[in-house]
């Protein structure tokens, strides 16, 4: 399987992105991994906002690759699988990452209460490598997509 073998599907379609894109989403990813680590807000929103970082983590290296999922029902499953493609340990972290789904799924839509402080940590944990190795791998792979840091103008003497 591939990602041209989505497309085919209908599960995805390709598309162009930009730096000022991914900058938005790499903003996304750091704002989910702060907001997880405020103690004052419940457990449950601490794992969603540290999950849908992972999530997004994981949008961005499909639209690095010039790849957009397709709006319809379980995009964010196909966003975590396409990781298949672009994360260089693939199946065993997609799998991780759709038991957290399940959990996050279950703490929006059924009950608070339903994530634990362990849930919080792993999340934590693989959303932090996710982003490790998403920056890793642009760096390597999309360089263009990412903001060259200025250095100081030394030049300015007096």
């Amino acid at each position: 399987m591939s990602l041209e073998k989505w497309v085919e599907y209908g599960w995805l379609r390709p598309e162009a992105t930009s730096l000022d894109e991914i900058q938005g989403l790499l903003s996304i990813v750091d704002r989910g991994l702060h907001d997880s680590k405020v103690e004052e807000i419940s457990i449950d929103l601490r794992f969603i906002a540290v999950f849908n970082s992972a999530l997004t983590a994981a949008t961005v290296a499909l639209r690095a690759v010039g790849f957009r999922v397709s709006s319809q029902a379980g995009h964010h499953v196909k966003t975590i699988e396409s990781l298949e493609f672009t994360h260089p340990e693939g199946r065993t972290f997609i799998q991780k990452l759709k038991v957290m789904s399940n959990k996050r799924n279950r703490s929006s839509y059924d009950a608070a209460g339903a994530v634990s402080d362990q849930d919080l940590q792993s999340m934590m944990r693989l959303a932090a490598d996710l982003q490790s190795k998403l920056q890793t791998w642009l760096r390597k792979e999309h360089p263009e997509l990412l903001k060259v840091e200025s250095s100081p103008n030394v030049s300015s003497r007096h």
